[in-house]
């Protein structure tokens, strides 16, 4: 019966899978994208089911927000195509990200998680810049890995640490040098935030240094 069953269902998809191949050659509709995304889609929910009956099963997060943003990327390559063609590469990393922020916050005790959502992240919010400036997006990479690793030093179980705030430094240095040196922010908001805010740090420290020598 087992078999019998297995193979009612796999037949029942691929008659599914031949109307649906029918249907988008006699109207010319592409939707067969949208045919294979909800494969992935289906497979995705499996992986979040299994976390939500019990959520030791952490580990399925990743596999599973990773199925589903591989769907929306595919549906999204078939109902909007241009958006896809810029921001693709961002949706489908986002959800990458969102699954490793999940682990944490299902189980803390995986900080660990917290490094690889900030770096699929940066590189999310980098594929998404569209001006085709690399001093930019260099720059906005150094600092989404300085925010990951500074988030990492603010978490409960690592407040102790010191480590963390290390490469967060460094990376927000890097990330600041290379804005200023693309002009990227040059007649923009952020640049003049970026400008009072380096300012007001020099003007803290200095007047800082003179009140320990009195």
């Amino acid at each position: 019966m087992k078999n019998l069953s297995k193979q009612a269902l796999f037949g029942t998809l691929l008659v599914l899978a031949g109307v649906v191949f029918l249907v988008q050659q006699i109207f010319h509709l592409p939707i067969g994208g949208l045919f294979v995304s909800m494969f992935f889609l289906a497979g995705g929910l499996v992986f979040l089911y299994v976390v939500l009956k019990n959520k030791e099963h952490w580990w399925a997060l990743i596999p599973g927000s990773t199925l589903v943003g591989l769907a929306v990327l595919i549906a999204t390559g078939d109902l909007a195509p241009h958006f896809a063609s810029k921001f693709g590469g961002t949706i489908f990393l986002g959800a990458i990200a969102l699954g490793f922020v999940g682990v944490y916050l299902l189980k803390p005790s995986n900080w660990w998680a917290v490094i690889p959502a900030g770096a699929v992240a940066t590189i999310a919010l980098v594929a998404g810049i569209q001006n085709g400036h690399g001093m930019l997006q260099g720059g906005v990479f150094f600092l989404g890995i300085g925010a990951t690793f500074a988030a990492l030093g603010l978490l409960p179980n690592l407040k102790t640490e010191k480590w963390p705030w290390i490469p967060a430094a460094v990376c927000f240095v890097l990330g600041t040098l290379i804005l200023i040196g693309s002009g990227a922010l040059v007649d923009s908001v952020f640049g003049w935030i970026w400008a009072i805010a380096f300012v007001a740090a020099g003007v803290y420290l200095v007047v800082r240094s003179f009140m320990k020598k009195e």
